[in-house]
Order: C-alpha cells, then sequence, then structure tokens
C-alpha cells in the first residue's frame, strides 16, 4: 500500500495557478473563496487534491465531503468538519437531547475554529460535493465565511450545482472575493498527455480525437475508456456512440478480479470511505489489503488513513453514482443487506430499507418505534428520516401515508424547507383528510405562502376537531395559530392558542400556543398586554426552557414595543443563540433584527451596525424574503439618521422590490413606517405625517397601530405640529397616552410629542416645562438616548427664542455631543448651528473616524472602550485574525503606531 501514490495529473495549468495565486494572498491575509463546478467525473476532486498535494506543510488542509445519505442531518457535516479542529471522543458530534445549536451559533464555531487553526499556518478549507452537504451546514458555512476578513483562510468548495451552492451558502454579496472556476472537458492535447501517462505511449491524434468526442474530454469517463478497452483506446471506425458513463465504469470494473469488484461495490453501497478491517468483516476476507492493490495501481481507489488505520475510497461522488448504477438489483440488495448486518444502528437501517425487496412489516415497526423515540428525546431531524425510511417499506398503504405525513411534517418543524418540498407532490398524492392538511399547510408556510397555509390548517384543525382526535387538533390549532400572527389576526391566534393549551400537555406545542398567545394578546390590546402573558418566564432569560424559545422571543420583541429596552436586549440576546423548538415563523435573524431596534433608540448606532452586519450575513445563509425585507428597512433607518440619504433611498427602493415577493400585507405597513422614518430624519414632516396617515387611518392595519405606536405615532404626532396641524397632533397624542407602556421611553415620548403641539399653539412656556420634565424623568428601562438628544435640541432651541442664552446653548451644546457620539453627524450640525458655534472645528479623531470602513469602525470602537481582540472578535462574530486585519489596516491608512495610540484618539470622539 502506497498512501502517498497520487492519480496521473496533467493540464489544468490556467486553474491550477488561479488556486495558487488564491492561496499566496491568503496566506498573507486576503481570506479568498474558490468555487470549481463542472460536471461529475470532470476532475473537480482531483484537481483540488492535486493542488493540496502542491502545498506541502505550508497549510493546514481541512477537507469535508458531502455524503447524500446525510442531507437530511443538520449540521452533521459540520460536526465532521470540526472534528478535524477539535478532535476528542464523540468526534465532534453532539448528543443529548434538544433541538441543537442554531445556524447563527454553528457559524460562530466555525470561525473559532478556524482562528485556531490558523494560529501555526494558513488554512485549506475543501468542501467537496457541496451539493451533497447538508442544507443547515452549508448556511453555517457560508455565515462564517462571510464574516472573514484577515484570516488566512483559502476555501475551495467542489460542486456540479454551482448557482444552488451559492444561493444556499448566501455567497451572493461575498463579490470579488468569490471566484469561480469552471472545469471543461480535456482538449485534444491534454487528452493525448493523459493516455501517455497511463498507457506509457502516445495515441495517434486521430485515436485522441476518438476518445474527446466521446467523452466531451470528462476525465472519468477517459479513465473508465482507458480500463474496460483493450489497449485503452476506443477504434474510431468500429464504434460511432459512445455508452452512458455507468456502462463504461462498469466495463471498467468487470476488467478487475472478483475480489477487487467485490470491494467496488461495498464502497459504492456504503457511499463512505471504509476502512481495511470493516471491508475484511464486510466481505468474509482476509485478503482485502492485497486485493485492493491492483484497484489502487490503476487508479479505481484512493488509500487514506484514520487514527493510524488504513482506509478505501473512491475517487468521487460521480465515480460511485455511475458504479452504483452499473450494479444490479440484486447486487444492490445484497450488498446493502450484509452492510445492514455489520453496521451499528441506526446506519443499518438505511441499508435494511435500500435491500428491502417487498414490504418489510419487521423493520417497518422498527423504524416507527425509533421515530417515536428519537422525537420523544428531542431528537426530531432523526425522527423525520425514520418516519420516512418507514413510508418506503411498510405493507399497509396507512402505515406509509401516515409515516410520509410525519416525516415531512418534522422537516418542516425542523426548518429543513426545501428538502420538505421535494415531497409535496408525494404528501398531495395521499387521500384526503385531516393530517394531510396539516401538512399540505406547513409546506405552504415552508414555500411562504402563509395565507394558503392559514385556510389549509384551519381546515386541519377543524377536521381534527370533529373526529375528536384532540391531541392531534392542538397541534394543528398550534400551527394554525402561528400564521394568525404573521397575518396579524390576534383573535384567531388568541382563540387557537386557548384551545391548544385545553388540549395538549406536550411542552413544544404549549410553547408554540405560548408564544402565540402572547403574540395576538400584543395584536389585540397592544405590547404591554402581550407582556403580561409572559410573567411566567421569569427575569432570567437565560434559564427559560428551549420550549419557550419562540415566547422569549417574542418578550423581547414586545418589550421594545412597550419602552423596556434592556430587558428587550437580555431576552433577545439568549434567543438569538438557540435552534428554535417546534414549529415557528421566527428564525435567528428576527432577535437581531429587534435587537438593532434597541441599540437605535439607547444611542448605541455602532453596536445597532455590528448587529445588522451579524443579521444581514445570516439571513445570506438562511433567511427568507420577509428578513431581508427587514433588513432592508432598518439599514435604510440607520442610515437616514446618520447623514446618508442616498444610501437610505437606495436601501428603500430593494425593501420595495423585496415587499413585492411577499404573500401578506404586513410589509406594506412597515415599508411606509420606515419610509416616514427616513423623511422625518431628514426634517421632511409634511411627507413623514402623510405616509404615516396612510397606514395609521387603513383599518387593515389596526393590529399593527396598536403594536407599533410608541416606535412611530410620536413623528405622527410632531409632524403634524411642525406643519400646522395641532388638532390632529393632539389626537394623535391622545391615543398614545391611552397605550400602556413599560420604562422611561413611553413618558419620554409623550412628553416630547406633548412638547412640540405646545409650541404649535404658540405656547412655548408650557412646552419649556415639559422638556424639562422629560429630562429629569427615571431612566428605567434602559435610557431611550436618541429621544432624550431630541428633546434636549429642542429645549435648547426654544431656550434661545425666549432670549434664554446661556441655558439654551448649555443644552444645545449637550445635544451635539450625543448626537455625535451616536454617529449622527447631522444633527450634531444642526445643533451647533442653533446654538450660533458656527462650523465645527476640524477634529483629528472625527477625521479618522469618518474615514473608516463600516468594519473598521467597529473594532475602532471597540478599541476605545477597552476591549481586547478576543472580546471584539466574539463581539463582531469574527475570527482574531480579521480584527488583527483591521487594526493593521487603521494603522497603516493614519500612521498610527499601535493601539494605545488608536485607542486615546476615539476616545476623543466617545459620548
Amino acid at each position: 500500500m502506497d498512501e502517498n501514490s497520487s492519480r496521473s495529473f496533467v493540464g489544468r495549468s490556467v486553474e491550477l495557478g488561479r488556486l495558487r495565486h488564491m492561496a499566496a494572498a491568503a496566506a498573507a491575509g486576503t481570506p479568498a473563496v474558490a468555487l470549481v463546478s463542472g460536471p461529475a467525473g470532470m476532475g473537480k476532486t482531483t484537481l483540488v487534491d492535486h493542488f493540496a498535494t502542491t502545498l506541502d506543510e505550508a497549510f493546514t488542509v481541512l477537507s469535508l465531503t458531502g455524503s447524500a445519505h446525510e442531507k437530511d442531518n443538520p449540521f452533521a457535516a459540520a460536526f465532521r468538519l470540526l472534528s478535524q479542529v477539535r478532535p476528542g471522543p464523540g468526534g465532534g458530534e453532539r448528543a443529548g437531547a434538544g433541538p441543537g445549536p442554531s445556524v447563527f451559533e454553528m457559524g460562530t464555531e466555525i470561525i473559532k475554529a478556524l482562528d485556531r487553526a490558523q494560529s501555526s499556518r494558513p488554512v485549506l478549507v475543501h468542501l467537496d460535493d457541496a451539493q451533497d452537504i447538508d442544507l443547515s451546514t452549508l448556511h453555517a458555512c457560508g455565515f462564517a465565511l462571510l464574516r472573514l476578513g484577515g484570516d488566512r483562510v483559502l476555501v475551495v468548495i467542489g460542486t456540479n450545482q454551482p448557482a444552488r451552492t451559492v444561493m444556499d451558502m448566501g455567497l451572493k454579496s461575498a463579490g470579488r472575493r468569490l471566484e469561480r472556476i469552471e472545469l471543461r472537458g480535456f482538449t485534444v492535447p491534454e487528452a493525448r498527455s493523459y493516455v501517455t501517462a497511463r498507457l506509457g505511449q502516445a495515441p495517434s491524434e486521430s485515436r485522441a480525437q476518438t476518445l474527446v468526442e466521446w467523452s466531451e474530454g470528462n476525465p472519468l469517463y477517459l479513465e473508465a475508456v482507458l480500463g474496460a478497452l483493450p489497449n485503452g483506446l476506443p477504434d474510431r471506425l468500429a464504434i460511432r456512440m459512445p455508452p452512458p458513463l455507468s456502462d463504461m465504469v462498469g466495463e471498467w470494473a468487470r476488467t478487475f478480479s472478483p475480489a477487487a469488484r467485490r470491494i467496488l461495490t461495498m464502497l459504492a453501497v456504503m457511499d463512505a470511505p471504509a476502512s481495511i478491517p470493516l471491508l475484511s468483516l464486510l466481505l468474509r476476507s482476509d485478503t482485502v489489503l492485497k486485493d485492493a492493490e491492483p484497484l489502487a495501481e490503476r487508479h479505481m481507489v484512493l488509500w487514506s488513513q484514520e487514527n493510524g488505520v488504513p482506509q478505501l475510497r473512491l475517487l468521487h461522488a460521480g465515480q460511485r453514482q455511475a458504479l452504483y448504477a452499473a450494479l444490479s438489483q440484486s447486487e444492490r440488495s445484497g450488498a446493502h443487506r450484509r452492510i445492514a448486518e455489520v453496521l451499528e444502528l441506526p446506519e443499518s437501517w438505511r441499508h435494511q430499507v435500500a435491500a428491502a425487496e417487498t414490504y418489510d412489516p419487521g423493520l417497518a415497526a422498527t423504524l416507527h418505534a425509533a421515530a417515536g423515540q428519537e422525537a420523544e428525546g428531542g431528537q426530531i431531524a432523526l425522527a423525520a428520516q425514520y418516519h420516512l425510511a418507514a413510508s418506503q417499506v411498510d405493507p399497509s398503504a396507512e402505515g406509509r401515508q401516515q409515516a410520509l405525513l410525519s416525516g415531512v411534517r418534522l422537516l418542516v418543524i425542523t426548518g429543513q424547507y426545501r428538502s420538505a418540498l421535494q415531497h409535496r407532490a408525494r404528501v398531495a398524492g395521499v387521500p384526503s383528510g385531516p393530517r394531510r392538511s396539516e401538512v399540505l399547510g406547513l409546506l405552504d408556510f415552508a414555500d411562504g405562502q402563509d395565507t394558503a397555509a392559514h385556510v389549509r390548517l384551519r381546515e386541519a384543525w377543524e377536521s381534527y376537531r370533529s373526529l375528536a382526535q384532540q391531541s392531534a387538533a392542538a397541534i394543528a390549532a398550534a400551527e394554525y395559530g402561528m400564521t394568525a400572527c404573521s397575518l396579524g389576526l390576534g383573535a384567531q391566534a388568541l382563540e387557537s392558542s386557548a384551545y391548544a393549551l385545553r388540549h395538549t400537555e406536550d411542552e413544544a406545542v404549549r410553547g408554540m400556543a405560548h408564544a402565540n398567545a402572547a403574540y395576538g394578546q400584543a395584536l389585540v390590546g397592544g405590547p404591554a398586554t402581550g407582556i403580561s402573558q409572559l410573567d411566567y418566564l421569569g427575569d432570567d432569560a437565560g434559564s427559560v426552557s428551549l420550549a419557550e424559545t419562540d415566547s422569549l422571543t417574542h418578550r423581547g420583541m414586545l418589550r421594545i414595543l412597550a419602552g423596556d429596552l434592556t430587558g428587550a436586549l437580555l431576552d433577545l440576546s439568549v434567543a438569538a443563540r438557540r435552534r428554535n423548538w417546534g414549529m415557528s415563523r421566527i428564525n435567528v435573524t428576527s432577535p437581531l433584527l429587534f435587537s438593532v431596534w434597541c441599540h437605535f433608540f439607547l444611542g448605541d448606532w455602532r453596536a445597532a451596525s455590528r448587529t445588522l452586519s451579524v443579521a444581514r450575513d445570516v439571513a445570506q445563509t438562511a433567511g427568507r424574503s420577509p428578513d431581508f425585507f427587514a433588513l432592508h428597512c432598518l439599514s435604510a433607518i440607520l442610515l437616514s439618521f446618520s447623514g446618508r440619504p442616498e444610501d437610505a433611498e437606495a436601501d428603500l427602493r430593494e425593501a420595495a422590490e423585496v415587499e413585492m415577493l411577499v404573500d401578506f400585507p404586513g410589509p406594506g405597513f412597515h415599508l411606509r413606517a420606515a419610509h416616514a422614518t427616513v423623511e422625518f430624519g431628514k426634517q421632511n414632516y409634511g411627507r413623514t405625517a402623510a405616509l404615516l396617515e396612510q397606514v395609521y387611518s387603513d383599518p387593515a392595519h389596526a393590529s399593527r397601530v396598536r403594536l407599533y405606536a410608541l416606535p412611530q405615532m410620536p413623528l405622527l404626532a410632531i409632524s403634524h405640529a411642525r406643519t400646522g396641524d395641532v388638532a390632529r397632533a393632539e389626537e394623535v397624542i391622545r391615543w398614545l397616552e391611552s397605550s400602556t407602556g413599560r420604562g422611561a421611553m413611553h413618558p419620554l415620548a409623550c412628553a416630547w410629542a406633548k412638547g412640540a403641539a405646545a409650541v404649535g399653539r404658540g405656547d412655548d412656556d408650557h412646552a419649556v416645562r415639559l422638556y424639562r420634565a422629560a429630562l429629569n424623568l427615571p431612566r428605567d428601562g434602559g435610557d431611550p438616548l436618541l429621544i432624550r438628544t431630541l428633546v434636549r435640541h429642542d429645549l435648547g432651541a426654544l431656550l434661545l427664542d425666549q432670549s434664554e442664552e446661556e441655558q439654551g446653548r448649555s443644552a444645545l451644546r449637550e445635544a451635539e455631543a450625543a448626537f455625535r457620539g451616536m454617529g449622527a453627524e447631522k444633527f450634531a450640525e444642526a445643533s451647533r448651528a442653533r446654538a450660533g458655534d458656527g462650523p465645527a472645528v476640524p477634529n483629528t479623531a472625527r477625521g479618522v473616524w469618518e474615514s473608516l470602513s463600516d468594519r473598521e469602525k467597529d473594532v475602532a470602537d471597540l478599541v476605545a472602550r477597552g476591549w481586547t481582540n478576543r472580546e471584539i472578535a466574539a463581539e463582531l462574530y469574527l475570527s482574531a485574525k480579521t480584527v488583527e486585519y483591521h487594526l493593521g489596516n487603521i494603522y497603516t491608512k493614519h500612521g498610527l503606531r499601535g493601539r494605545h495610540e488608536l485607542r486615546d484618539l476615539m476616545q476623543e470622539r466617545l459620548p
């Protein structure tokens, strides 16, 4: 056995050159991603493997090959990847019950792993057969790649579905960092070189031409031809049409001894590398090592080692598929049965199902039982696989149908939407009934059709009730309530959640129902009433059970909308790091997006920007259309208040385009509200009032008006007051005062609006009293610095109008400093100009700050606050190398001598 032997490698000089150039850039701290694509057998794996050998010991190589039988097991591949960096018992696999990590959390673990791996030398990460890597792993890897910067990492992704892989990994936004390398077939000269290397003699030009025409230059096909045909070369006159690749590979395999062919059969059927001891056991042979030598010598298999034990593996997925297709049904079934006898559970069940030539009641019963056991233990993804396997072998038609419906439902529950939707046709073929309606409704939800899902789930709920199947009805009611919340139907959310809570003790269903009840109550009575429904959660967000994660997210959302900003951040920071338990319309992006709102009102706009950046990368990998819509709306508001109106308008246009992809009316409300907030930031009060009146006077949005009154109604009242419609302003204020808030934000916003109305009436003295009282309010629930500073500015301007110049200028200067600390330079200049201080004197710190990129600002801001590189990396979800890279750029750009000088400079701009 020669572990260092390699296949003949010819051609691909251009592709190798591009990979070497990217490796040199990565070694110098410029991370890169290469997408190597091409049909099966085109040599993607061989190219990257050869490239890796040319790196010698200069790079640490982490390899991950996709496996079709793992595709429905969330993070199966990610755990294998992490085990290469942190080996130990269990190989990095997760054990225990629970829903498992979120994409956000697993992506962070991958970032940390890459950080550790590159501590001594650069890292090459090879994701091979990416089309067969589970979707959750692709999401997590994509998130990690989008956060790289300054890391010594080169990622090479091999796939025969490049468009799908780019979409699944969220790499459309990777820009120039993503380099596409599409492999095409060998040219005639390359084919001649390949044959010469394999046979030791050069073929004629015409023979080489025949080979290229036959195979379109596909290296796997060429290898099969060379191994299968006499002399390795086809007769140009005798053979007109090339046989299929599977037939050609089958012919090649038949040129080996029976013992060698049995090894190939086992490798193709296992669809995984196999150790020599395992193959010896499977084949009942003690000569496997000897029998495998011809396979390796003729480039049919590759040697490798794991923990010192020799292993054999096929070259790549294309070869495996061709070998498997070339086997007869009896050969496949026999191999699957033998593998099932040897392997441990649960892996053996997959092979038992594949071996079954008829329905198998014993296997079906075993799979049903295993599915129930895994579901009870919280391993929902495994339970889904067992249900779907049972749907193939159960002798009862009803049993097969129920297993199919159960499996597809669990796929949706675990967020495996694409996998679930692949079964839609089979589900539609099931006879009518409540279970079919329920699963079709969930598939509508997975497809983003919330209205259609709402109708089907109501039908399922009512059908279960009529059949007195109370437990199933409770589940359908909770799922229906989820869609009611999405559509803003508070009464229906309350009705369904009450039913579910009366008729089930299942903690996951009850958690879903609790979340729906709180949100439904908020739609009917405002956010404070929704929060009161969740008092049972307690103050410690970290101790809230996994089953109540949706409730925790809802409480965080509602706390913001009621004005409790610090409480909201506590809830949302915990929820963002969890993988949701049970059916939910909420994903990890939602807690991040509402955290942006918190930071915005608290005046910590750098934190808002950082969180928005993380949310954007998460959405790129695991988001849905509504997530991107919300991202653009929030970004537009931040950009507008930061003095970047053109960029804000661009985001609003993007949001408007995404709105057209969403099938429920909520985005229309939020788009106009975001547009109005942007206009308020530009002091276009007439336009602000017009936009908000459009949505606030529409009965279809009444429930959303109750939810979002606190962030938006003060803007409506102030805009009316400043455009002369004081009566309407006071009407809005009365409505705002009648709502219940929590913390300082609600009374502060009310006082701000009432002060503007008093100014509009000409009662400046009353306005001054209102503003001063507002500024003295206790700061319960977090200090809404943005609103407080706007009030301080208005107070200062009013005092100047009353000739109280000293107090007026003092208030305006305080407002200017606070605005500058937030990054609201336009507002700061307005405060300065109103105080009569003239244009701001150029400030070195401000000049440096304005020249930095958004990511550099994040790093510099935290350095100014005394954070270490490790702490900054954890906060920004970056590697420490990326932080070092940004710091190096800042030092070089501004001639700074190091961290202390940067910290001292940046502290000049902190509030």
